[in-house]
């Protein structure tokens, strides 16, 4: 039997210290990546509307407990966190002294699910009694505003930027 020898060219061997440096190499980059991923993930805010734990949660304008759903709304700045409000009347006055854009939610007076706010239409009367006594409710359609204006004696406003310049009915 007899015995080969392979031969290797010298320019395709590669030097155990070499690997070394690129096995570092890497690893600086894999390193580098992680906690750029990881500094992104804890400066970005969730988006989409805050969770309210009824009864727990405080309104971010007079620190009242929210306990009634139908009458909670937020909003969230650019960067910021989500704030929460037991009325949409404290959101009203809030918003107003915010500067730069504002996301906004709302509760649906119908389903009471979350509303994106600029879907939203409001129903103001003073038959609404709402926790802070803003007397609004939101809603997703036209229609289910325009039974409500009927049913409360009120009046519908179209939008979150015709809520926010809205001065009928401010004390």
């Amino acid at each position: 039997m007899t015995n080969f020898k392979l031969q290797t060219s010298n320019s395709k061997r590669h030097s155990p210290l070499r690997f070394v440096v690129w096995s570092l190499e890497l690893t600086a980059v894999a390193l580098s990546l992680a906690a750029s991923l990881a500094v992104s993930a804890c400066s970005a805010k969730p988006s989409g509307p805050p969770a309210i734990e009824i009864d727990r949660t405080a309104c971010s304008h007079c620190g009242m407990l929210i306990s009634e759903p139908l009458y909670a709304a937020a909003y969230q700045a650019a960067g910021a966190e989500a704030r929460v409000f037991d009325d949409i009347q404290c959101l009203r006055e809030a918003a107003r002294t915010e500067s730069g854009p504002l996301t906004f939610w709302f509760h649906d007076a119908n389903d009471q699910g979350w509303i994106d706010g600029g879907a939203a239409m409001f129903v103001a009367s003073p038959e609404i009694r709402s926790p802070m006594g803003g007397g609004l409710i939101a809603y997703r359609d036209r229609a289910g505003a325009d039974r409500a204006a009927q049913q409360y004696k009120g009046r519908v406003i179209q939008s979150v930027s015709d809520l926010l310049s809205d001065k009928k009915g401010e004390s």
